[in-house]
């Protein structure tokens, strides 16, 4: 009996093997933004145990959210993903956060960056536009598109000499300069869901496209035609998983695997977190005061800009809901914390506006309810209105173009420093028994 069910064991496991030698198995995460990786580690060992030719692909925004991802100008993220074998991500608007000089040192490093719309001064494209992988005896034409709309969400020295081309008229020219080469083209687009519609619509020949950029969570793709579409949240939240059948026409069909918190996280990614948490900890876990109750992000955004008014002194205070990342908890509070709040190392700026430009702002909040403003809501056009802002909205590529026109005083001090010093003296309890 015991030699039939061992018999039985090996067949199934026989069965199951040529199973998966019949399909291409793809996983893929987007908007990691710096979170700490071990337990997505641990979930993708798992899937590479039952997929040994698996892929994993990322959409882009591997940098920028967190403390260290910040300090660190994103070493500690492109030492993970190099660890855990990562095949192909495309660039997030976010890559660019720190600069070219930090996105050479991770091409230098070996993350495999595609980039098939970003082009340098000379014409070439920023990173390896394509590579063609034969997996299972499947060519695939992996590919990158990043948002044309990073300039306006960069500092301009960030993408200095870089043009971003049009995404689909690009892949047009790929697919067809390509013809013949590959079997199916997955295409990794940092552009957000509703351009991934747009784009499955205008490129067909797309078979897959693995989505980020607006941290859409996808349980279920959305077809387009024969191209899937799948999003897979952000923050290593999910490990989404693309099956594509070895039939004609290479059926595809996708899911979301959750990283629950009670995976265990991977030992090899604990002992890489742990080396770089312990460069920062004393820094970053100084407890600056005590908090009653916990705060919403929104309710950050409206502290915030009342930190910027009071340090300021200007007539109004004006932040993008994008640069307010996180609440606060309820208790002690420690500079980790307001980093959480907002990450960006932003710094502080004085705009003198005129009547009609402040007017032209108030039009241009009015079309943005995510901003947080703090300030006049009626305009005299005599007289000058000045705005306490970050420098990253004085640019012209901003969506208050209004502010990069007026006389920009660099007070030097940055963003969190400002929300850290208001928080301290006007909403946190110096004392614990104040959070009692």
């Amino acid at each position: 009996m015991k030699r039939l069910l061992a018999i039985c064991c090996i067949l199934m496991a026989a069965a199951g093997l040529a199973m998966a030698q019949e399909q291409l198995v793809i996983v893929h995460t987007n908007d990691l933004h710096g979170q700490s990786l071990a337990r997505l580690a641990t979930v993708l060992e798992e899937q590479r145990q039952l997929h040994p030719e698996l892929l994993w692909v990322d959409a882009g925004d591997l940098f920028s959210g967190t403390a260290i991802s910040n300090l660190l100008q994103g070493e500690a993220e492109e030492a993970a993903v190099l660890q855990m074998g990562l095949d192909a991500i495309a660039f997030g608007n976010h890559d660019f956060d720190f600069g070219l000089q930090a996105v050479q040192r991770s091409l230098a490093a070996g993350v495999p960056w595609l980039s098939l719309n970003v082009l340098q001064e000379d014409g070439t494209t920023l990173a390896q536009p394509f590579v063609i992988k034969e997996v299972e005896g499947i060519r695939v034409l992996l590919t990158g598109v990043t948002t044309p709309d990073t300039p306006r969400m960069s500092f301009p020295e960030n993408v200095a000499g870089l043009t971003f081309m049009d995404p689909a008229a690009s892949l047009e020219q790929l697919l067809q300069e390509q013809e013949g080469n590959y079997d199916i083209c997955i295409v990794l687009s940092h552009l957000g869901y509703g351009e991934d519609l747009l784009l499955a619509q205008r490129v067909p020949g797309i078979k897959v496209i693995i989505g980020g950029h607006t941290h859409t969570v996808l349980n279920r793709p959305i077809r387009i035609g024969d191209t899937l579409i799948c999003h897979a949240g952000s923050g290593a939240q999910y490990l989404g998983k693309v099956v594509i059948s070895m039939d004609e026409g290479y059926p595809a069909r996708g899911e979301l695997l959750r990283v629950e918190e009670s995976t265990p996280p991977h030992p090899r990614l604990v002992e890489l977190d742990q080396r770089y948490e312990a460069m920062l900890a004393a820094q970053l876990d100084e407890v600056i005061g005590y908090s009653r109750f916990g705060y919403v992000k929104n309710g950050m955004g409206i502290l915030l800009v009342q930190a910027l008014l009071e340090f300021s002194g200007a007539d109004a205070a004006l932040y993008n809901g994008g640069g307010v990342r996180a609440g606060l908890p309820r208790g002690a509070v420690t500079r980790r914390d307001v980093f959480a709040v907002e990450p960006f190392d932003n710094q502080v700026v004085l705009v003198t506006l005129t009547g009609a430009q402040f007017a032209r702002l108030l039009e241009a909040k009015a079309m943005r309810s995510s901003d947080f403003y703090e300030g006049p809501r009626l305009v005299d056009t005599s007289r000058t209105y000045t705005v306490a802002t970050s420098d990253f909205l004085t640019t012209p590529e901003s969506s208050y173009p209004m502010l990069a026109q007026g006389e920009i005083q660099h007070l030097s001090v940055p963003v969190r420093e400002v929300l850290e010093n208001y928080l301290a003296e006007k909403v946190l309890d110096k004392a614990e028994q104040g959070a009692r």
